[in-house]
C-alpha cells in the first residue's frame, strides 16, 4: 500500500511583502497563506503525515499551524536555520518522515512538494496530481501551467519527443528559454525511494548559491527516471503570491469561489461584488446580503435573514429570520427575528435577545 506524505515550503522571510510578518502568515479572507494551503493538503486522500518546513520566525508559524492543522492527520515541522534553497529545505523536511529506514527503496512512498505561498490551490487539483503520479509510475510529477506572460516562473525544458529534460529558474533562462511557457509551479509529486539520492547530487552552481529542488528533475531524467507533468487547467489556482500586488489578486479570486459556493448553497446576494466574506463564514439558507456589507471572522447567520446594506459583522452570531440594516458589530449575539437598525453599533460581546426591536442610532453595550 502507498505511504503519502506532504511538505510545505513555509520557512521563507517573504522581503518582497515588506511586512513584519513572516509571508506565509499574510492573510486572505482572513486565513493564513499556510493555514490555505495545509488546508488542501489535508485533503489529500492515503495522507500519512504533512511536515512544514519553517525558519524565519519559527515560533510564530508553529503557533499558525496548531491552529489551523484540522487534526485529521499528523502534522509536523522540521526547522531550516539556514535559508539555504528549496532543495535544502526538502532534504531539512524528510528528516522527519518514518520511511527513510533500510529498505526504503523498495516501499511505494510519495512525497507531495507544495510552497506555502500557492493559496488557491485545492484539494481536488492535489488528488489528481497523485492520480496522475500513480498511474504514470513516474519518479516525480510536476504541476504546470501554461502562462502567456511566463517571466518570475521556471520553464519546462523538454527534447523533441516532448520529455521533461529539466527546469529552468526564470533568472537563469537564456536564449530561447524565454520564449517557453508550460511553467513551474512548485508543486512535486516525488517517489521517495529516489528523491534522497537526486537531492544529495544537487549542487549550488547558479547565481544564488542556493539547492534548486528545480535540479533534482534534471537528476532524475540523468539518471533514466520517469518524469512527468500535469498541467492544471486554471492557471489562477497555483499562481504564486510574493508580494502584496499579488496578495490582493489572490484574494479577489477566493472572494470570487466564497461567493459562489454561497450563492450554490441558497444564499441571495444583491451586488455581490460589493460584498466580503471570509473564509469560515456560515450563512444559512434565503438568507439576503445586501451591497457593501462585511461578514468577517467566524461570523454564523441563519437562514431567512436579511443582512445590509452597510452592515460589518465581526465573529457574530445572528439568528434565523433577523434583520439587521447598517449595522456593526464585534463578537456579539442578535437573537432569532430581531430587528436592528439602521445606524446601530453592537459593542463586543453585546446581546440582542430574540425578536428585540433596536432603534436606529443606538449603541448596545
Amino acid at each position: 500500500m502507498t505511504s503519502r506524505y506532504a511538505l510545505i515550503l513555509a520557512a521563507g522571510k517573504g522581503t518582497r511583502m515588506l511586512s513584519r510578518r513572516p509571508k506565509p502568515l499574510m492573510k486572505l479572507c482572513g486565513i493564513s497563506m499556510l493555514g490555505h494551503v495545509l488546508g488542501a493538503v489535508e485533503g489529500l486522500e492515503d495522507l500519512a503525515r504533512v511536515v512544514v518546513v519553517i525558519g524565519h520566525e519559527a515560533d510564530r508559524v508553529e503557533q499558525e499551524i496548531a491552529r489551523s492543522a484540522r487534526g485529521g492527520g499528523d502534522v509536523v515541522t522540521a526547522i531550516q536555520l539556514d535559508q539555504r534553497g528549496t532543495g535544502d529545505a526538502v532534504g531539512v523536511g524528510l528528516s522527519r518522515l518514518p520511511d527513510l529506514l533500510p529498505g526504503v527503496a523498495a516501499s511505494e512512498s510519495e512525497l507531495l512538494v507544495v510552497p506555502a505561498d500557492t493559496p488557491l490551490i485545492s484539494a481536488e487539483t492535489l488528488n489528481l496530481l497523485a492520480d496522475h503520479h500513480r498511474y504514470g509510475r513516474n519518479a516525480a510529477t510536476i504541476l504546470t501551467m501554461n502562462l502567456d506572460k511566463p517571466e518570475g516562473y521556471g520553464r519546462i525544458l523538454r527534447d523533441r519527443k516532448g520529455d521533461v529534460l529539466r527546469i529552468v529558474e526564470d533568472r537563469e533562462i537564456e536564449g530561447s528559454g524565454a520564449d517557453l511557457h508550460e511553467v513551474n509551479t512548485g508543486i512535486y509529486l516525488f517517489d521517495l525511494s529516489v528523491l534522497p539520492a537526486a537531492l544529495r547530487r544537487i549542487a549550488p552552481t547558479n547565481s544564488r548559491g542556493e539547492y534548486y529542488l528545480t535540479d533534482a528533475i534534471e537528476m532524475l531524467v540523468q539518471s533514466g527516471y520517469s518524469v512527468d507533468t500535469l498541467v492544471v487547467p486554471d492557471p489562477v489556482e497555483a499562481m504564486g503570491v510574493n508580494d502584496r500586488y499579488q496578495l490582493v489578486k489572490a484574494e479577489e479570486e477566493m472572494r470570487r469561489r466564497i461567493a459562489i459556493r454561497h450563492l450554490e448553497n441558497g444564499v441571495m446576494m444583491v451586488r455581490p461584488e460589493t460584498i466580503t466574506i471570509d473564509t469560515q463564514v456560515v450563512i444559512g439558507r434565503d438568507t439576503t446580503i445586501w451591497p457593501n456589507t462585511l461578514l468577517l471572522g467566524e461570523t454564523v447567520i441563519g437562514s431567512g435573514a436579511d443582512i445590509g446594506p452597510e452592515c460589518r459583522l465581526i465573529d457574530t452570531q445572528v439568528g434565523d429570520g433577523a434583520t439587521l440594516i447598517k449595522v456593526d458589530a464585534v463578537r456579539a449575539s442578535v437573537g432569532s427575528g430581531a430587528s436592528v437598525g439602521p445606524y446601530v453599533a453592537v459593542a463586543e460581546g453585546g446581546t440582542i435577545e430574540e425578536n428585540e426591536v433596536v432603534e436606529a442610532f443606538t449603541r448596545i453595550k
